[in-house]
């Protein structure tokens, strides 16, 4: 599965995040950038990739997807 940016994710609690950016670091690694979709909550987060598709589905019927 791919991710990219724009797309809205959601975790187990149907908590959804939005991808701002993915990127390879110069070891190779893929990182993927996020953020809460919650307006009041700016927190960002970045991870690799593997560890975010362990964690995250698609959020397919997103208003916004």
């Amino acid at each position: 599965m791919t991710v990219k940016q724009g797309q809205v994710w959601k975790d187990s609690s149907r908590k959804c995040f939005m991808v701002l950016d993915t990127y390879k670091d110069d070891d190779g690694h893929e990182w993927v950038h996020y953020r809460s979709d919650d307006k009041n909550d700016v927190t960002e987060y970045s991870c690799w990739v593997e560890s975010f598709l362990a964690r995250f589905k698609p959020y397919v019927n997103y208003k916004n997807y």
